[in-house]
């Protein structure tokens, strides 16, 4: 008996922590970046580039209990990318997530990315420092759709 209780623990253990996922499908998004380091607010209200909102169609799958981003887009032709989250901060339905993406052109450069995504206000935030070109950029998403599964 004790075995079977412990195996139904396990299992439902293991069932609630197999899949942490966050989903997050964006169809319109806009670019704005500001030459040096500030913090979002001040690139979103006096950016140096404002380049617009965009019909985009992209997914982003961040899974939680694997630690990993997945980015694909099928407005870009079907390009995509799994990069390692290597920090994650909740704070109430705010999720802060930290990675490391690489250049397009040259995949030694590194980019340090900080997203943020609100699961209640349906919000998401998609910000980088170019350290190369001294701009911190963010990618306001203004039309998605969120899904979660295996979060508690």
């Amino acid at each position: 008996m004790k075995k079977l209780l412990l195996l139904s623990v396990s299992l439902l253990i293991a069932a609630v922590s197999i899949s942490q996922k966050i989903k997050v499908t964006v169809t319109e998004a806009q670019i704005f970046n500001k030459f040096g380091t500030h913090d979002n607010d001040q690139v979103i209200e006096s950016p140096d580039e404002d380049r617009g909102k965009k019909t985009i169609d992209c997914d982003y799958v961040f899974d939680l209990q694997e630690m990993t981003s997945t980015f694909y887009s099928r407005s870009l032709g079907g390009i995509g990318n799994t990069l390692p989250i290597h920090n994650v901060t909740k704070k109430g339905t705010l999720y802060i997530l930290e990675i490391a993406d690489y250049g397009r052109i040259d995949d030694s450069f590194q980019y340090p990315v900080k997203i943020y995504i609100d699961v209640d206000a349906k919000t998401m935030l998609y910000t980088w420092y170019d350290q190369y070109l001294d701009r911190s950029f963010i990618s306001k998403c203004h039309k998605l759709n969120i899904s979660i599964s295996g979060m508690q």
